[in-house]
């Protein structure tokens, strides 16, 4: 099934715009006839610490539920796992609902 990771402020930009429209946990995108239902997930993208990154999550997406499965505490755009510390951007992962088109349109997000 196909996934996206989807930031807070990429969706927040996408509602001013009216490109998007979400009800509940299911985000819809007119212009490429889709539907995505939305889980809360971060986007590791730093180790506070200038440690190599030891559980090897910087670049990795992760569930609130796949965090807390690990042990991690989150807190607000920070991750602690263990004795580590990463700096992660919220938003979402996005699973298509639904029949899926043939080809991405996603070049209609733009016009």
């Amino acid at each position: 099934m196909a996934r996206l990771f989807i930031s807070q402020g990429r969706i927040d930009r996408w509602l001013e715009e009216g490109k998007v429209r979400l009800v509940g946990e299911t985000m819809t995108l007119p212009a490429l006839g889709r539907s995505f239902k939305l889980k809360a997930a971060v986007h590791f993208t730093r180790i506070v610490s200038e440690a190599p990154d030891p559980n090897g999550l910087i670049g990795r997406v992760k569930t609130r539920e796949q965090l807390a499965a690990l042990g991690a505490e989150c807190y607000a755009s920070s991750v602690l796992l263990g004795e580590s510390a990463y700096e992660c951007e919220t938003g979402f992962v996005g699973e298509v609902t639904g029949p899926q088109p043939l080809g991405s349109g996603l070049h209609r997000l733009a016009e």
